[in-house]
């Protein structure tokens, strides 16, 4: 099981995925990669959305896998793996961007975050995703999923029952640093 973000260039018809990550559920495995729009024609457009988390167009075209590289290495993620999200239709749209974009159809449907826990710990996953603050960057975001689902999921049972594993959501990060 894997947990993808995706970040990108703006929110309006013309944006594009510009940064894409995903990390294994059991936190063995990551992968995160801007995305070069300059590898495929009608990228252009750039919003201040993607200045937001601190990409630059500029970086991805210096830094970005072609759309061709990163579409070959996420299909052979989604037709291998259940890949959740925590925006499954925004992500999936994007997805299905690039894709088209590399002539390509996307081989998969993304699955909602919520499914990755039991029906019993959803409200636990919902109270930490409404607490915690998003780092606006895929690979941030994706190892921070993977670690509450982990946390969430590896707790037999709350101390009371009014007291959750994740009562203080950052609890858990203690120690736990990002690199950006």
């Amino acid at each position: 099981m894997y947990i993808l973000d995706i970040q990108a260039s703006g929110t309006g018809a013309e944006s594009y995925p510009a940064e894409i990550a995903w990390c294994r559920m059991d936190g063995s495995e990551s992968y995160s990669t801007l995305i070069n729009p300059d590898s495929v024609d009608g990228w252009k457009a750039w919003s201040h959305h993607a200045a937001r988390y601190g990409l630059t167009r500029q970086e991805c075209c210096e830094r970005g896998d072609t759309v061709a590289y990163v579409a070959r290495r996420v299909g052979d993620l989604l037709k291998d793996y259940p890949v959740y999200s925590e925006s499954p239709i925004q992500d999936q749209q994007w997805l299905d961007k690039l894709f088209m974009s590399a002539g390509k159809r996307c081989p998969a449907k993304l699955v909602s975050i919520e499914h990755a826990v039991p029906s019993p710990r959803r409200l636990e996953l919902h109270r930490y995703l409404m607490a915690r603050r998003d780092e606006h960057n895929a690979a941030a975001n994706s190892l921070l999923l993977a670690r509450a689902i982990r946390q969430i999921k590896g707790t037999a049972t709350p101390r009371s029952r009014n007291q959750s594993a994740l009562s203080s959501p950052f609890k858990w990060l203690k120690g736990f640093s990002f690199v950006t």
